[in-house]
C-alpha cells in the first residue's frame, strides 16, 4: 500500500514539474460560477470531514498543493477573477482533499459545488 502511495506521489511530482501552460478556452471544471468564499468553504468542509482522527492539522504534501492548483482551482470557471492568496487558500483544501480521497475526492467537491 505504502509502495503504491510512494508510485502515485512520484507520477503526480512528474506531472506538475512539467509546468504545462494554460490554455485559453472554456475552464475544465464543470461547475457553476461562485465566490472563492463559497467554493473555499466547501472544499474546506469536505476536507475535515476525510481527515483521519487525532491529526495534528491538515498539511498536504507540496506536490498535491501544485496538483490542486493547476487541475482543480485554475480549471473553476470563476478562477480569474479571484487574487493568487485566495487561490493558495483554496489549493490547500483541495490537497488535502485529494490526499485523503483522490480523484473520488474531486468528484465529491464537483457533485457538492453542482447543488449549491
Amino acid at each position: 500500500m505504502e509502495a503504491d502511495r510512494s508510485e502515485a506521489r512520484a507520477f503526480i511530482a512528474a506531472l506538475v514539474r512539467e509546468e504545462a501552460p494554460s490554455l485559453p478556452g472554456t475552464p475544465a471544471l464543470a461547475v457553476p460560477e461562485g465566490s472563492v468564499a463559497e467554493v473555499t468553504a466547501v472544499a474546506r468542509r469536505l476536507a475535515l470531514y476525510v481527515l483521519p482522527a487525532g491529526r495534528p492539522g491538515p498539511e498536504p504534501a507540496p506536490e498535491l498543493l501544485e496538483l490542486a492548483a493547476a487541475l482543480v482551482v485554475d480549471e473553476h470557471p470563476s478562477a480569474p477573477r479571484w487574487s493568487a492568496a485566495e487561490r493558495r487558500r483554496l489549493a490547500h483544501w483541495v490537497a488535502v482533499l485529494i490526499e485523503h480521497r483522490g480523484e473520488d475526492g474531486v468528484q465529491d467537491l464537483v457533485r457538492e459545488l453542482n447543488r449549491g
